[in-house]
């Protein structure tokens, strides 16, 4: 138990880090709960990425300073099973920190093409941090990111599906979000594990460090947020358990200490869509960067199809 308090205190030590950086006030801009728009038919395809390498196509959903995406491909080990999108954390500097989970997923046979999401390292506005423009009380701006992102997922998605046999997804903490998205799109994934996914974001922005800290920049730039049930209603949208599941396959990872995407919203995911578990004890950011146990249970989950 001690040692169980100790993985959600680093949760902890993490956002009270991220809390002592400055930021500039933001204004709170409300949206209504229409649901997402990247649910539609895709543009034509562009060519799928090599079998090794970095990869760039255009985005399908081109925002300004941010219109190409991005991946970076793995070939697998062995016998080549197929293919899986990993979408990595919100603000990760760099993508080697995921370079154990390709490597689990490679280990099984598949190929695994890293997606960069929007906003995140060469696809950050000059001299912002990696991720931090796409997180904001600005919701609007919110959905934006989000639709562009579930968006790209779902052309690599159908890349992978077209480069033959099984192809699959694998999304970390916001990018575990974002998959869960994917994961109800018209591509019908073989497979979808989602590591730690902040499911009910209306809950992590009243309920956490990170949340609070961007409801503060909304009050600070004298626009503040409403109460809280309507700020539920506005970020309902982001639910992926509001839609059935497209994928064939779904597993939900949990930590349980974690402090950063909250636990009870993966689990209800899990519970609507009838989806595996695992859990482990670990906190958010241990699960999804220290538990070689997490990997494998997931890289037996994509082999297991």
């Amino acid at each position: 138990m001690a040692l169980l308090r100790c993985h959600g205190a680093l949760d902890e030590l993490a956002m009270w880090g991220e809390d002592r950086r400055r930021r500039a006030p933001v204004p709170f801009r409300g949206a209504d709960a229409a649901p997402l728009d990247c649910f539609g038919p895709l543009p034509a395809l562009p060519p799928p990425p090599g079998a090794s390498g970095p990869w760039r196509a255009p985005s399908p959903r081109a925002c300004p300073g941010d219109g190409e995406m991005s991946a970076m491909a793995r070939p697998p080990e062995g016998t080549r099973r197929g293919t899986v999108v990993l979408v990595p954390p919100w603000k990760i500097p760099r993508l080697g920190l995921v370079a154990r989970w390709e490597r689990a997923l490679a280990a099984e046979g598949f190929a695994c093409w890293t997606l960069v999401p929007p906003r995140h390292l060469h696809r950050a506005a000059p001299g912002v941090r990696s991720g931090e423009g796409f997180v904001t009380p600005d919701v609007p701006a919110l959905r934006a990111a989000m639709e562009q992102l579930v968006l790209e997922i779902r052309v690599l998605l159908a890349l992978a599906r077209a480069h033959g046999g099984a192809a699959g997804l694998c999304g970390l903490s916001l990018g575990a979000l974002a998959a869960g998205l994917a994961a109800t799109a018209p591509e019908a994934a073989d497979f979808a594990a989602l590591v730690a996914p902040p499911v009910d974001l209306a809950a992590v922005f009243e309920g956490t460090r990170i949340g609070r800290r961007y409801l503060g920049l909304a009050r600070r730039a004298g626009a503040p947020p409403p109460p809280a049930p309507e700020l539920g209603a506005m970020l309902a949208p982001f639910r992926p358990d509001a839609r059935p599941p497209t994928a064939r396959r779904v597993l939900v990872v949990t930590g349980d200490a974690d402090r950063i995407a909250l636990r009870p919203g993966a689990d209800a995911l899990a519970t609507r869509w009838g989806a595996a578990r695992a859990s482990f004890p670990r906190g958010h950011l241990t699960l999804i960067f220290g538990c070689a146990a997490a990997r494998r249970a997931v890289a037996r989950f994509a082999a297991a199809g």
